[in-house]
């Protein structure tokens, strides 16, 4: 029956570990049977046979298991096929399969990953053309756009280095000589567009990728140049520690509830029992939040800023970060199971944490700001080579803020301006200054602090400030509200039409301080007559700038340059300085997703 076999040249390829021989498949497939039931049906089953240089082994069985879209029903079952086809070449396996997957414990002993540089070297050369790209932001923030897709007919075209420094590709899809190519590095996948073929050709396109596979990585396409680049854990370690570590819990959200779902999370206890959606909710909650890491050994540990309690452990290998342990939140208290097998019957089910180390599902960040440790592989932001060229200019310095004591200043009945040592006060007096509109829009229906436009020779700016208050730090700590605020509201710069008539009648008002009214009109200025027309023509002008401004007392531009130059004449950052780097990255990068461009005013 293996030669009815008929599927598209689509595998997983891993580097071999331990040789495989005829008594370890041949448990495998009896293992294969055990886990899904069923001890025959075979409908076909071959061990380690030869063709040419290489050896191939594939099972195909049925087995039954209860309809993924049924509750639990005593004698509803469906009844499925699955199949899996192992190819050895040259040190190399490459794995097809359906509705089958290899057991943990028998990957984990025979095979390796193939390095990313690899994967990247065989399908991202020098003249592939790039059409779909899915790629992940490097930054542990849960303020930022995790993950996006671009597709075109040649992404080179459209796609300049700013808008990918801070993105580690995950899949793409390539063209090369008419040949369609689909490869996600991190899993080893390699997929080409083809007619559905039998086992004798998926052999052959397992010893043609093995082969691209096996050469060393020469001449990569510039285009994944421009992106974040692969490096081996050694290299990493030999020059950076890390420092910072959290779980990827889009990805995790992904498995669970996305649409090609794989596993379910359980309690475990008398009886087994699956999270219902809000107690999912509270453990991603949870989970979003990143640990600073300890100690100098080959394990660590990781704790919540200021706080002694380990919640969890890291061990640095030789060639991967593992996830020894978590107990942030309920995590300690969820298993993990497959979605293949009925609730409670998974002979694997295994605790969160193991679960999130075989996928790799976490991040991890180094003293060395170019670096991220993403789906398994360390990856280098190369711009950061530039000694912070490409991040200082998004920082404005404005010395009124050297004068600042407060974030909005006292307030007392019969105000009718904000103190000039505060803030508020600085962004009226200074920052916006020359906006012909300025509204306070602090408290209640909140978008800003502060809400600035001008028209100028055709051209209109809409400004929303946010401002800030604190000591001169370089720490992210005081930024993260800030940050939120601001992308959480970059929806907001469009002036949404159904909620402007509330909006402006709320500004026709006097700033009431939390327990003292005040005199100060929220219309700060308004040198443009009609407000409501003005915020039409700023929402409908096909060339308007809008501006995301964080305005704060506690960054100096000088500290960060200061910083820069050291790492350019090689110390180490502070851990502090990398996540603010991160946070920082994550909001300029958000503001350019939605046409906006991200900006700080801070002191010289």
């Amino acid at each position: 029956m293996i030669d009815n076999l008929a599927v598209a040249k689509s595998a997983a390829f891993f580097t071999i570990r331990k040789n495989l021989t005829d008594k370890a498949v041949e448990d495998l497939f009896t293992a294969l049977r055990k886990s899904h039931g069923t001890t025959a049906n075979n409908v076909f089953r071959h061990v380690r046979e030869s063709q040419g240089d290489a050896r191939w082994s594939a099972i195909c069985f049925e087995y039954a298991t209860p309809p993924a879209f049924l509750g639990p029903a005593p004698g509803v079952k469906e009844r499925l096929f699955g199949y899996l086809m192992l190819v050895e070449y040259q040190g190399h396996a490459a794995l097809f399969s359906s509705r089958l997957g290899l057991p943990t414990a028998f990957k984990s002993r025979h095979f390796a990953s193939v390095s990313v540089s690899r994967m990247e070297g065989a399908i991202a050369r020098e003249n592939a053309i790039f059409q779909k790209m899915r790629m992940r932001n490097m930054s542990v923030s849960p303020y930022v756009m995790r993950n996006k897709t671009l597709e075109a007919p040649n992404l080179a075209n459209v796609v300049g280095p700013a808008g990918s420094r801070r993105y580690a590709p995950q899949t793409y899809t390539v063209s090369v000589d008419g040949i369609h190519s689909t490869t996600t590095p991190s899993t080893g996948r390699i997929g080409v567009r083809s007619d559905k073929v039998g086992h004798g050709e998926l052999i052959e396109f397992a010893e043609t990728m093995i082969d691209a596979l096996r050469v060393d990585p020469a001449d990569v396409s510039p285009f994944i140049r421009t992106f974040a680049r692969p490096m081996t854990l050694g290299d990493a370690l030999a020059s950076s520690q890390p420092t910072a570590v959290a779980v990827d819990t889009a990805r995790l959200a992904a498995a669970v509830f996305g649409d090609e779902a794989t596993i379910r999370l359980v309690h475990v206890g008398d009886e087994v029992a699956e999270l219902s959606t809000d107690e999912f909710n509270e453990l991603l909650g949870q989970l979003d939040q990143a640990l600073s890491i300890e100690g100098n050994g080959k394990l660590r540990a990781a704790k919540l800023p200021d706080s002694d309690d380990v919640l969890a452990t890291i061990s640095l290998n030789k060639s991967r970060i593992a996830l020894r342990s978590l107990t942030l939140g309920m995590a300690a208290a969820v298993e993990v199971e497959t979605l293949d097998l009925a609730l409670g019957e998974d002979p694997e089910r295994r605790p969160l944490y193991s679960y999130l180390d075989e996928e790799d599902c976490f991040i991890v960040l180094f003293d060395d700001v170019r670096l991220s440790y993403i789906d398994g592989q360390v990856f280098r932001d190369e711009t950061m080579l530039d000694g912070g060229a490409s991040f200082l200019p998004y920082l404005h310095p404005d010395a009124s803020l050297q004068a600042v004591s407060d974030e909005k200043g006292a307030f007392v009945a019969g105000q009718v301006a904000f103190d000039g040592t505060s803030t508020f006060g600085a962004i009226v007096e200074h920052v916006g200054a020359e906006d012909a509109i300025l509204i306070c829009d602090d408290l209640g229906d909140e978008w800003a602090d502060f809400i600035g436009i001008k028209e100028e020779a055709g051209f209109v700016q809409v400004c929303f400030y946010h401002a800030k208050h604190d000591a001169l730090t370089l720490s992210a700590g005081s930024f993260h509200v800030a940050v939120s605020q601001a992308i959480k509201n970059l929806g907001n710069m469009m002036f949404p039409p159904e909620r402007m008539e509330a909006k402006v009648q709320s500004w026709n008002a006097t700033y009431n301080a939390k327990g003292q009214p005040t005199q100060i009109a929220r219309i700060i200025r308004n040198n443009a007559g009609d407000l409501g027309a003005a915020v039409v023509r700023a929402r409908t002008a096909p060339d308007v700038r809008r501006r995301a401004v964080i305005v704060t007392s506690s960054l100096s531009k000088q500290a960060v340059e200061d910083a820069f130059a050291g790492i350019q004449a090689g110390h180490r950052p502070t851990h502090t300085f990398v996540q603010l780097y991160w946070l920082l990255q994550s909001f300029f990068s958000a503001c350019t997703e939605v046409g906006a461009s991200g900006s700080i005013v801070c002191q010289p």
